[in-house]
Parts: structure tokens; sequence; C-alpha cells
């Protein structure tokens, strides 16, 4: 007990002592102001957009001091670096060490950073600062036009829109190697960092990957080269494409199902198909179009077996397998309706939660199968209507769906059909005498808060390179009567004769 209360003792004692030198402190510090420097210019913390390859980058900060405003006194160092996001092992590069930076653009379209750092030899303090370049090329953005040529093979043009100014770019591809035959589809996928994003374009001779920064070909820019197994791709003319859940690819290739996973990977590679069932190699015919949710970014891909009649589905790209639909006892219609029932088209939209459609015939009788598919509770039943009154479905080429209404829109010759499949009401909307109808095109990926259509002409009256028509379309919001709307100042002309039409937005 003697021994703690002496240990406790010494510590007060000690404590004391240290509270009174502390008091007793009268101070003996020395400060001295430092020279604060300031950097100031219009570009910095903004964006500026400039043309890559075009245009010359120009500044001059102004850098002031609080005690030195030598010029003498500071060193500069200019460097630039392109977005994480757009290049995960992007590397500064060095522009300058003077004051007056003067850079002919030599990099890529893409998102970069500016860095200003300066320098006070005097001090050896360093200030920084720094604003966004956002690069751009004709490339850069718009709406990629994949049609025929004159000699009837492909030809990509594009609707560049750079700001406010649009331009037709013609016949892109025209001084390069590729063989390409007749046109399919062009295809830009949705930009996923870390992932392979360059550009297909198909074609009866196979599909080719194309540079997003300058849409030319890549080495080795046939998809082939991407098979695990390279005598296994056949043709490879790519009929259908869809991303979902972001890293996940689905296309349909010489009317084979693939499924892949594009995460954290410069390529993608395509291992066998999934068209067939669990036990089984056998694969089965499948429709021409894909099933995909659009709002809730499932996994989940629908497509429909010729042979047997059904829906099938596949649940994930780490599942190498299809599975039927199965039915409920409650529902009102089937899943399986059965070899009978012939496919014609699907169809999908942002309708609320995402509707899917798809037509399929019996006979001389048309059936649209609504439904959605959830990322949470699967594919989702909501109707199935038969399409009495709607006027000559059985010679519709092309289709699309309102992401508004319940309306379906089909060309039939040079004529636009609008179909209210809950009202069974069917209208004539459009008739274009002279022209040939050559696509019919909804937006579900870029307005995706509007609700527009595409559709392209063609003059027979001239050449196929230049006598392609492309007019915008908005749905009028009624839901008593079907009513669109040509958007005036979004009509395009000079075209090649379009086959289809993707947007490009980096």
């Amino acid at each position: 007990m003697k021994m703690l209360i002496y240990k406790i003792s010494l510590i007060l004692a000690l404590v004391s002592i240290f509270l009174a030198g502390c008091y007793d402190d009268k101070g003996n510090y020395e400060y001295h102001d430092i020279n604060r420097m300031t950097l100031k210019h219009a570009f910095f913390d903004s964006t500026l957009q400039m043309s890559s390859y075009a245009d010359t980058l120009r500044i001059e900060p102004e850098v002031s001091g609080t005690m030195i405003d030598a010029p003498e006194n500071y060193e500069y160092e200019w460097n630039i670096i392109r977005s994480f996001l757009e290049d995960a092992n992007a590397q500064a590069q060095f522009l300058g060490n003077e004051k007056s930076l003067v850079y002919p653009i030599a990099l890529p379209a893409g998102t970069y950073t500016v860095y200003c750092k300066v320098f006070d030899k005097t001090t050896k303090l360093t200030a920084f600062a720094n604003f966004y370049l956002k690069l751009v090329t004709q490339f850069s953005s718009g709406w990629l036009v994949c049609g025929e040529g004159d000699d009837g093979m492909t030809q990509l043009d594009m609707v560049s829109i750079v700001g406010k100014d649009t331009t037709i770019l013609k016949n892109i591809l025209v001084n390069t190697h590729l063989d390409l035959g007749k046109p399919v589809r062009v295809q830009v996928p949705p930009l996923r960092f870390g992932a392979l994003n360059n550009i297909l374009l198909s074609t009866d001779k196979g599909t080719f990957q194309l540079y997003p920064d300058n849409l030319q070909p890549t080495e080795g820019s046939h998809l082939k080269w991407t098979f695990y197994d390279v005598n296994s791709a056949g043709e490879c003319v790519m009929t259908d494409f869809a991303q979902v859940m972001g890293y996940f690819r689905a296309m349909i290739i010489d009317g084979r199902f693939f499924y892949a996973n594009i995460y954290g990977s410069q390529s993608c590679n395509l291992d066998l198909p999934t068209n067939h069932y669990s036990g089984s190699d056998e694969l089965f015919p499948i429709g021409e179009s894909l099933g995909t949710g659009l709002k809730e970014n499932s996994q989940t891909i629908v497509l429909y077996n010729k042979t047997k009649g059904c829906f099938v589905s596949q649940s994930s790209g780490y599942q190498a397998y299809c599975s039927d639909l199965k039915d409920k006892t409650t529902d009102s219609f089937s899943w399986a309706p059965g070899p009978d029932y012939q496919f014609v088209t699907t169809i999908n939209t942002r309708k609320d939660n995402g509707y899917t459609y798809t037509i399929l015939k019996k006979d001389d009788e048309y059936y649209l199968y609504v439904y959605r598919i959830s990322a949470y509770y699967g594919v989702i039943k909501q109707r199935m209507v038969k399409m009495e009154n709607a006027v000559d479905l059985d010679k519709a080429r092309f289709f699309g769906g309102s992401s508004l209404l319940s309306i379906i829109y089909y060309i039939v010759d040079n004529r636009l059909y609008g179909y209210d499949y809950l009202k069974d009401k069917c209208e004539l909307l459009e008739t274009y005498d002279g022209y040939e109808v050559t696509m019919l095109q909804h937006d579900i990926l870029v307005q995706t808060t509007k609700d527009y259509f595409y559709v392209a002409l063609y003059d027979p009256s001239k050449p196929a390179s230049s006598g392609g028509i492309i007019k915008k379309y908005a749905v009028v919001d009624d839901v008593n009567n079907i009513i669109i709307k040509e958007e005036t100042d979004s009509e395009w002309t000079n075209l090649c004769k379009v086959k289809n039409i993707s947007y490009k937005y980096r």
C-alpha cells in the first residue's frame, strides 16, 4: 500500500513540474511569412473541348505570389493524362516546361486532365492547377450507318454530331483492306471500363472489328480470331447483339447463340454456342432476335426454340446452356405453344419496367407475347394478344415498339403502320410514295427518357451510295390515338442505302 502511494505521489510531482514548465514558457519561436502562390486561368477547374490532331492547345496562366513576383523565380511543368475510366493503364505525358504552353494536339479522342505545376525556387514550394480536356474527332459521336454502296457491298457512312454541328461522312472504309460482303449490321457496344469496346461491322462475309477512335480495322479484325477454336468459327455473320449487366455479351452468330463474359478483358473470347439443353450437345434452331431486359439489367436472355416451339432462356454468362421457361397452372398462356407457332420477331422496349414483345405466327394468325425480363424475378408474363386487326401483318418487314405506349410499329412495302395491342387497333401513319423503306429502328439506348424511332428510305432514282435518307419520329404520348411527329431538324440525306444504324457516343 505504501509503495502504491509512493508511485502516485511521484507521478503527481512530475505532472506539476511539467505544467510549471509550460506556464513559464514565454515563447521563443520565430515565424516567417511564405510566398503564397496563386495560379489563375479561365480553363482551370473547367472542361475544354477541342479536336484531336487538328487544334492547338494554347494557355498561359497568371502566376502571382504574396512576396515574390519575379518571373525568374518560378519553374513550370505541364502534363496530361487520360481518364482512368477510359484507360486503366494510362500514364502521364509530359507536354512542356514553359509558362506559356503551346501544344499541337496529337492524342486520340477521349477525356483527359491537364496539370500545371509551378515550383518556387526560393521557398521550394509547389503549386498546382488543372483542367479537363475533352478531345473529339469527326468520328467521336453520331450515328454509324451500315448500308449498301453502288456495288451492293457494305458501305459505312456516319452522321457525325459534334456539338451543334452535323456532318455526313461518306464511305469511311473505302481505303481499307477489308473484303466486305453485303451489309448485315453495325453495332457500337456500350462503353465499359476495362472491357473490349471495339465496334462490330457484320457482313455476309463475316464480322469485323473497328477501333472506336478512327473507325479503322483492328489488327486481326475478323471476329473469327476471337474464337478459342478458330476452326469452329464458321462464317461469323453476326445478326443480333445484346450487352447485359455491363460485362456480359450475347450474340447470334451464324444462327448460333453465344454468351461471353468480357469483364476485365480487352478481348471477347467466344467458346461454344449455348443454344442447347444441359447434358446435350445438340443445337436447336432459334429465332433470329434476342429478348433482353433493358431496364433492370438482368443477365437473362430469352430465345425461341423453333423445333419445340417454346421459349427458352439462358440466365447468366456462367451457365453454358439454355432452359425451357416454366409455366404455372394459373397462367393465362403457355411458354410452349408448340412447333406450329413460327417465330416472326422479338422487340425490346423500355415501356414500364422494360417490356419485350415476341410475335409468333400460326397458319394465318399472329400472336403477340408480352413479357418482361427482371433481374430479381426472372421472366414475367404480362399477356398474350391475338393481333386480329393488324393490317397486312403477313407482309411486314421491319418492326419496332414504343417505350411509352402499347404500340407496335411495322413497315409494309412503303407504308408505316401503328398497332395498339391493348385496343386491337391499327392505323396507317405514313406513306412514302416513290421511296423504298429499308429500315425501321427504335431508339432504346440513346435518348432513353424519350420515345423516338427512325425510318430509312431509299430514292431509287439515285445511286445506292448516296440515295439513302433517315427520318426521325417522336411518339406522341396519347393513350387514345396513335400519333407520331416527324422531327424535321433530324432528317439526313446523301447516305448509302441504309441497312441499320448504331449510335457512337465516344
